[in-house]
């Protein structure tokens, strides 16, 4: 297991990471419908529709939503456990997780269904998948994708406010431990 500051860096690090995919995954559906902006980038040696990269941020925060879950195991089971004795900052916690899993879970699996039915050629494991007519940019499954993103898109930002302090404590220099006292002199 990680040591506690370990943790804390490790967490920090995917929780920036997150953040930056989840911006990524939020501006390339509007990047596409902007005139001027192109449908493609060329970026890094490759030049992909933005649907494909679209697909790529989902898909790298599909697998860091997962990690961060892994890492924060302890906590939530932690939470779970001593239900009782919890404060309600903590359940309130606890519960905006619950919700950023559910409509996370919900937007990750509808984007993937979705993807299938668009046919947009991607990176590697999802080039040359589709079109599935019934999938495609019309279906339903498109206006569930859309919701379910924004809701996790909005209850994440509350889950982010809650966990604002934690965030904080990153820029603030650890308190110094006080001095211990000396022992006592036996006579």
């Amino acid at each position: 297991m990680l040591n506690q500051q370990t943790h804390k860096r490790v967490s920090l690090f995917v929780d920036i990471l997150m953040f930056v995919m989840l911006i990524g995954l939020m501006l390339t559906p509007y990047l596409m419908r902007m005139d001027g902006i192109g449908r493609s980038w060329y970026l890094f040696g490759w030049n992909w529709h933005l649907a494909s990269w679209h697909m790529l941020f989902g898909a790298i925060l599909a697998v860091l939503f997962l990690f961060h879950i892994i890492i924060n195991f302890k906590w939530l089971t932690g939470v779970a456990q001593n239900w009782a004795k919890g404060n309600q900052a903590t359940k309130a916690k606890f519960w905006m997780m619950i919700l950023v899993c559910i409509f996370m879970s919900a937007s990750i699996i509808t984007g993937i269904l979705w993807g299938l039915g668009t046919g947009v050629p991607g990176p590697g494991l999802f080039g040359g998948v589709g079109p599935i007519e019934s999938l495609g940019p019309n279906s339903a499954i498109s206006f569930w994708h859309t919701l379910t993103s924004w809701a996790a898109f909005f209850f994440t930002g509350i889950h982010i406010g809650l966990h604002f302090a934690k965030f904080l404590s990153f820029t603030q220099k650890p308190k110094p431990k006080p001095a211990a006292a000396p022992a006592a002199k036996a006579e």
